[in-house]
C-alpha cells in the first residue's frame, strides 16, 4: 500500500514544510513524517470500516419500518438490499480487519446523524436506484455498488468529505492513495474471499529505511545539491524558481548520488511525475532539461556510482 512513490510524496511533503519554516528542527520533522505513515494507514482502515457501520445503520432502519403500524415492504425490500450485500458481509466478516480495526481503536460508533444523511440521499440517487434494478443482484453488482458508493461519497458528499477533513488532518495529503486501496482491495475481493488487506509495505524495514534517509540525506546535502542545480541555471533568476521545483531537483539528485541502488532512470522519471502533481505545467520540462544537464556532469566527473549493471542508464 505505502510504494515508493508514496513515501517519495511524503517526502516531498515534509521537505517543503521545512523549507517554509524560519528555524525548523529536523528531528521533529522525522518525527512527523514517519508518524504519518501510521496515520495513512488509519485513515484506509477507517474508510473500510464505513460499509460495516453503513450496514448496522441500515439494518436498524430495517426494524423500525418492520415494527410500524402499517410498514413499507418496498422499503423494507430496499433496505434488505444493503444488508444482503455479499461485498458489504465478507468486509464486515473479515478477521484482520477486525483485528486491525480493534488495534488502531478505530470506530464509526456516534455517527447516526452523518449515517442518515448519507441514506436520505443514496436512496434517490441514480446509482442505488440503479443497483435496486439491477435483479437479480450478483457478487458482481454487490461490489461494484459499494465502490461506487464510496466513489460518490468522497467526490461528491460534501459534508461527508467535510467530516473526513476534520477527522483526519492528513485527509488532503493521502486521500488520493487511501481511496485507490480501497478501490482496488474492493475490486480484488471475491464471494469467497478471506483475505482482502493490502500489505502495508512490501518490506517494512527498507521502506522506513528508504524514507529517512531520503529525508537526512537531501538535507544533510542540501547546499551540494544547490550548487549543482545553480551551475545549470545561471540564467534564471533563483527567486522565480518554484521551491517545489527546487526540491524535487534536490530529491532526485539525492537519489542519483545516494541511493545505488536505484537506477538514474527511475529516480528522474519518479519526480518528473511527481512535478506533474504538485507543481506548475511547464515544470515537468523545466526539471527534466535541468536534471538532464546535471546528470551528464555527474557521468563524466564519474560520481555516479551505482551498485549493480544496468542501474546507471
Amino acid at each position: 500500500m505505502l510504494n515508493r512513490r508514496f513515501l517519495r510524496i511524503k517526502a516531498l511533503q515534509a521537505l517543503y514544510s521545512y523549507a517554509q519554516e524560519e528555524n525548523p528542527d529536523a528531528a521533529a520533522y522525522r518525527r512527523r513524517l514517519l508518524s504519518g505513515l501510521e496515520k495513512t494507514y488509519e485513515l484506509y482502515l477507517f474508510l473500510m470500516a464505513f460499509p460495516i457501520e453503513f450496514k448496522t445503520f441500515i439494518t436498524e432502519e430495517r426494524s423500525l419500518e418492520t415494527g410500524k403500524y402499517i410498514p413499507s415492504s418496498k422499503q423494507i425490500e430496499t433496505l434488505q438490499l444493503i444488508i444482503d450485500n455479499k461485498a458489504f458481509a465478507i468486509i464486515e466478516e473479515n478477521v484482520a480487519l477486525q483485528s486491525d480495526l480493534s488495534k488502531h481503536k478505530i470506530s464509526w460508533t456516534g455517527h447516526q446523524d452523518l449515517m442518515r444523511k448519507i441514506w436520505m440521499e443514496l436512496k434517490v440517487h441514480p446509482l442505488f436506484v440503479s443497483y435496486v434494478e439491477t435483479t437479480p443482484a450478483s457478487f458482481k453488482s454487490d461490489k461494484a455498488f459499494l465502490a461506487n458508493l464510496m466513489e460518490w461519497l468522497i467526490a461528491e458528499f460534501e459534508l461527508f468529505e467535510s467530516f473526513l477533513e476534520d477527522k483526519y488532518l492528513n485527509w488532503d495529503d493521502d486521500q488520493i492513495l487511501v481511496l485507490k486501496t480501497m478501490q482496488k482491495t474492493i475490486q480484488g475481493m471475491h464471494d469467497k474471499s478471506k483475505s482482502i488487506l493490502p500489505d502495508k509495505h512490501k518490506d517494512e524495514e527498507e521502506d522506513i529505511k528508504f524514507l529517512k534517509d531520503l529525508f537526512d540525506l537531501c538535507l544533510e546535502n542540501q547546499d551540494e545539491l544547490m550548487h549543482l542545480i545553480a551551475i545549470k541555471t545561471k540564467n534564471w533568476d533563483q527567486d522565480r524558481i518554484a521551491v517545489v521545483d527546487l526540491i524535487l531537483m534536490k530529491m532526485a539528485l539525492c537519489e542519483v548520488l545516494y541511493f545505488p541502488f536505484i537506477p538514474v532512470k527511475v529516480s528522474i522519471n519518479e519526480y518528473l511525475e511527481l512535478a506533474k502533481l504538485y507543481s506548475t505545467p511547464n515544470s515537468h520540462g523545466f526539471i527534466n532539461g535541468i536534471l538532464d544537464k546535471v546528470q551528464l556532469d555527474l557521468r563524466k566527473s564519474d560520481r555516479i556510482n551505482k551498485l549493480g549493471r544496468g542501474l546507471v542508464d
